[in-house]
């Protein structure tokens, strides 16, 4: 009997709790969530042993910023090795570009002076024994050897002279092409093998707090695993559930108030997203009506973050 009217007296009291607990009304648009950060992970696009690490937590960077650095023995290998492909490749282009050079073609021009010489003597040659043979005075095979010297000796002056002419033209339109191409090709390599070299220096892309450091200097780092994490001012924002008897009174784009342990006067943020699927209240969260059933997930961007942390817990109120 006295085990009875003690459960008689305590049913009604945990009853009364449970529904002063779930009641959306008590709650009086108040609802307590926290701060999330959304952080900025800056990975090494390349492999490598980490050389140097050149900020730490808590350090203030902006855009440009030197993060970290990778070893670069082999990238600057194959940059010098690229880079001297393409000065070979450029000056091949440009010697069949120019023609001869001046040298060459004064030793052409000596050897054209000196057919001239021998046509020269040649023709003298042929002048002397012609008249010579149509008297009978000397032989028919004389006069011919004399006629094939002297044209023999203008064939050597006419080469000696187009010889000459070519040295001083360009190559082939063809060879002219294939050597451009080949240089193209030459410092696209290089500019590639730059950009290699480059990517062992990691720059920061966005402004902000280093939040985490993930590696440290000495360690090997694989390809794409974050070595900084970076808080940008504005990537926080309030996580918050509402029961879904109360979803009618939000929606996004309205104005709430955000209100941290310690701080005198409330925080103006503005409702972001709201999830499109109900679900039910996380084993743990922080929400004083945390027994009902059916919440959606609110989230809502801050004008200014302050002095907030990840995780803080806050009271959020909708008007």
């Amino acid at each position: 009997m006295i085990r009875m009217r003690l459960i008689q007296t305590t049913l009604p009291v945990a009853l009364a709790g449970m529904m002063v607990a779930c009641a959306p009304a008590d709650n009086d648009g108040v609802y307590v969530g926290y701060v999330e950060a959304e952080y900025i992970y800056v990975a090494a696009p390349q492999a490598g042993w980490l050389q140097s690490l050149e900020v730490r937590e808590g350090d203030e960077i902006g855009v440009g910023d030197l993060l970290f650095q990778l070893d670069q023995d082999q990238q600057k290998a194959s940059y010098a090795e690229a880079a001297g492909r393409a000065a070979q490749a450029d000056a091949q282009a440009r010697d069949i570009a120019t023609g001869a050079r001046a040298d060459e073609i004064a030793a052409l021009e000596a050897q054209l002076e000196e057919a001239k010489a021998r046509h020269t003597q040649a023709k003298a040659e042929m002048d002397r024994w012609l008249p010579l043979v149509e008297e009978g005075n000397a032989s028919l095979a004389r006069g011919d050897q004399v006629t094939a010297d002297h044209k023999a000796a203008q064939a050597r002056v006419k080469a000696a002279q187009e010889a000459i002419e070519v040295a001083k033209l360009a190559g082939r339109d063809a060879a002219q092409d294939a050597a451009a191409a080949a240089s193209a090709s030459a410092k696209a390599a290089l500019d590639e093998a730059d950009w290699r070299l480059g990517q062992r220096s990691i720059h920061a892309q966005v402004s902000g707090r280093v939040e985490e450091i993930h590696q440290r200097k000495g360690e090997f780092i694989r390809a794409g695993a974050p070595v900084v994490a970076i808080l940008p001012r504005g990537n926080l924002k309030i996580r918050f559930f509402v029961p879904q008897a109360d979803l009618m009174s939000v929606s996004v784009g309205a104005p709430v108030e955000i209100s941290p342990d310690g701080a005198d006067v409330p925080l103006d943020a503005v409702i972001s997203h709201i999830a499109s699927e109900a679900e039910f209240t996380p084993p743990v969260i922080y929400s004083a009506g945390s027994r009902e059933k059916l919440v959606f997930l609110v989230e809502a961007r801050l004008a200014d973050s302050g002095l907030l942390r990840p995780g803080l817990p806050v009271d959020v109120f909708v008007p």
